[in-house]
């Protein structure tokens, strides 16, 4: 049995969700996912999400002694949790301890085989390459789909997809500033249009100031922490996905699941 809790943002958990199903199904265990609520995720799985139709894989909302004993032991639980997963599980990984075994090349598969484990994680561990059909799992609820498909209708015969990460991801800001992004969106044929995804609200206006009419974005205030905000998110990703290319992010998960979910090429915009 494996119990795993995924963490980080929503790029974060989808592909490290893939790697422990793919971990699960190499081991033959049974797979016990806990999803729990934060300030980077602020919403249920299955308001984003149809259920994960994968055999031996059960994918549960956190419930209150989950928070006392399954949780990523951290200061806000004053460590509780590590007290009992030490106590319940053969095994224990939390997030910085498998993320420092995935760069060491770590054998998860070894380590959790016939054994009861617990493990939490935010990167694609099982491998360093993330195979093209991981996210062929993930399915958006109907009526994010339909939000997603009207959207597409608005995509020119050519669209370029950006993402500009901003408010919260120190790398990105410095690696990949606003003017690179502009200077390689100016070399584009002027029928090109883009599709923009971003969580800065100044982004967006000084993008239309610029290209006008050939920017298309959402028109909601880019937010993380409740229903709504994950919503957008997860619309903005796969409209990405549907791009003919992506213009991407230094050091975000975010651009890259995007590209992988559509199989879509990722063009990394960052400092030299």
């Amino acid at each position: 049995m494996i119990t795993f809790v995924p963490a980080g943002g929503l790029g974060n958990r989808m592909k490290s969700m893939a790697a422990a199903i793919r971990l699960a199904q190499a081991t033959e265990s049974d797979l016990d996912i806990i999803w729990f609520q934060d300030w980077g995720l602020g919403c249920r799985f299955d308001h984003l999400f149809q259920p994960l139709a994968i055999p031996q894989t059960r994918l549960r909302e956190a419930s209150f002694l989950d928070q006392m004993m399954r949780d990523i032991p951290r200061k806000r639980n004053l460590y509780i949790p590590k007290v009992f997963e030490h106590c319940l599980y053969d095994e224990c990984l939390d997030r910085i301890g498998a993320s420092k075994a995935y760069y060491h090349d770590f054998d998860f598969t070894a380590w959790c085989k016939g054994k009861k484990v617990w493990l939490a994680s935010d990167v694609y561990f099982i491998a360093k390459e993330i195979p093209e059909d991981s996210f062929d799992i993930f399915h958006p609820v109907s009526h994010l789909q339909e939000r997603i498909n009207q959207a597409k209708e608005g995509f020119a015969r050519h669209t370029i997809g950006v993402h500009i990460r901003r408010t919260d991801n120190v790398r990105s800001i410095q690696n990949s500033p606003t003017h690179l992004f502009i200077e390689r969106m100016q070399q584009e044929p002027t029928e090109t249009k883009f599709y923009l995804a971003t969580d800065s609200e100044e982004v967006k206006e000084e993008m239309r100031n610029i290209f006008g009419k050939r920017i298309i974005t959402s028109p909601n205030k880019a937010t993380r922490g409740n229903l709504e905000g994950m919503e957008d998110a997860l619309v903005e990703m796969y409209l990405l996905a549907a791009t003919h290319r992506i213009l991407g992010s230094s050091c975000s998960t975010y651009s890259m699941t995007a590209a992988s979910i559509g199989r879509t090429p990722l063009e990394t915009i960052e400092k030299k």
